[in-house]
């Protein structure tokens, strides 16, 4: 019998608490670095780098963190992480240089991807089948609750002061509290299986390229976001405001957007989000003055359409999959946006140093515009997938592969047919190359049938 969300809540109380404390602490950090950066005189490209340096981190602990698991444990890789997370934390304020400050960003990433890899792989051994959905729904709002609080943090004191990089040292530091003392028995092993690039792009190139934009948008409005506020006049306090409304627009709007996508066509919405965030990119240009005096409405409006281009993508991507290859394209899907979310706060930051601060919406809409135009160019091509066919969207964390495998569509079946194989068996390997552009790619609208390349490892067959 499913347990109801109040008592599901209470089971998983510890671990969502490590969780709400993880996301507060990183998004007061990251907000505060890119203020106290701009305040020590530090230029624009200098601030890019260093905001830079967390995805490049985090990226390595994607790679990185599922060995150190399974070698040492989660308790004791929470314990670690959380620890020299907390140092490093602390660090950025005795040593101000934008060189050290980027070296630290990137240890801060690689710690924060272990840590969100354990709790999300805890998250899954507390879960069972009746409750997978409502936990990664509860996740989810944690998650995204605790980065919105997180701004709201900036307002305790000022800047230029210790008590900030304080209090995200201590946040971080209480997460380890109860995941060290639970008496819950450790996960299982995690799974570091990822699927190759050139294996997703064959897949789906939409999904490729629209996880990449939503990287290069993430990156941006977190990462230079707060410069770019604080660039146009606002206070501390506004800017805190404004980008807990970039976040609060995004995590109200994100479910209703993917579940949208589930009853019309995938590509569709996305195509329709991202010429939105094009127009609301190009309105600043138009009534800036207006914008300015209105900065918080924009940023949740903003906010609207930046943070489902990725779940829509991912989501896209999976329509192809079988449910086994989920969770290894995930994990390629991840290393995707955080690479490209590394380019995002350098061409942010570059944007408003050489152009000033309303550059930074106008490159939103440029990439936009481009994800878009390749979206309508690849909707002209070969068929379309039914939305019978199409899976479920399940909005989850940009955090690790760990995450995906809470969610219930890696435990869906595919249809059997009539003669019992499954769905798409009785197309032949040489029916399947008819359904590839001359480019060798896979039509975006196909049933999820790639030629796999006989050197491509990844895609074969392990020997049993």
């Amino acid at each position: 019998m499913p347990r109801s969300p109040v008592a599901l809540i209470i089971a998983l109380s510890a671990t969502l608490f490590a969780a709400f404390a993880l996301n507060s602490g990183s998004s007061l950090q990251s907000s505060l670095l890119a203020l106290r950066a701009s305040a020590e005189g530090f230029s624009p490209v200098y601030t890019g780098i260093i905001m830079a340096s967390y995805y490049i981190g985090f990226v390595a602990g994607i790679v990185w963190g599922a060995s150190l698991v399974n070698r040492v444990g989660h308790i004791r890789t929470f314990a670690a992480l959380a620890s020299a997370g907390s140092a490093i934390t602390l660090l950025h304020a005795v040593y101000v240089d934008p060189l050290t400050w980027s070296l630290f960003r990137a240890m801060t990433g690689l710690c924060l991807s272990g840590l969100y890899l354990v709790v999300e792989s805890w998250l899954n051994a507390q879960s069972d089948n009746t409750s997978r959905g409502s936990t990664i729904a509860i996740y989810m709002t944690v998650s995204l609750g605790g980065l919105a609080i997180g701004q709201l943090l900036l307002n305790m004191s000022p800047i230029s002061s210790f008590e900030l990089f304080t209090v995200a040292s201590v946040l971080l530091s209480l997460s380890l509290v109860p995941l060290a003392l639970t008496r819950q028995p450790p996960p299982s092993a995690v799974s570091g299986e990822r699927m190759t690039f050139r294996r997703l792009y064959k897949i789906s190139p939409l999904g490729f390229v629209a996880a990449s934009g939503a990287g290069v948008l993430s990156g941006a409005i977190y990462g230079v976001g707060p410069v770019f506020a604080a660039e146009l006049g606002l206070s501390t306090q506004n800017v805190a405001y404004f980008m807990f409304f970039v976040i609060l627009g995004g995590m109200i709007m994100q479910f209703p957007i993917g579940k949208l996508s589930d009853i019309v066509p995938r590509q569709y919405v996305m195509i329709v989000v991202l010429l939105g965030l094009a127009v609301c990119g190009l309105i600043p240009l138009v009534i800036p003055d207006v914008i300015k005096d209105n900065l918080t409405l924009w940023g949740g409006i903003t906010g609207v359409f930046i943070m489902p281009i990725y779940g829509l993508a991912v989501a896209y991507v999976n329509d192809y999959l079988e449910p086994e290859d989920i969770v290894p394209a995930s994990g390629g899907l991840l290393i995707i946006y955080g690479g490209s979310a590394a380019a995002g706060p350098l061409l942010g930051s570059s944007a408003i140093g050489y152009f000033g601060p309303w550059a930074l919406p106008f490159l939103f809409s440029v990439i936009g515009i481009l994800v878009a135009g390749f979206a309508i160019y690849r909707a002209g091509f070969g068929r379309r997938i039914s939305l019978e066919e199409q899976g479920q969207f399940v909005a989850v964390p940009r955090t690790t592969p760990m995450a995906f495998e809470l969610s219930s569509i890696t435990d869906e079946v595919p249809d059997d047919g009539a003669d019992g194989s499954t769905k798409g068996s009785s197309q032949e390997t040489d029916e399947v190359s008819d359904l590839l552009t001359p480019d060798g790619t896979a039509h975006p609208d196909d049933y999820g049938h790639v030629a796999v390349d006989e050197d491509d490892e990844s895609a074969k067959p392990e020997a049993k």
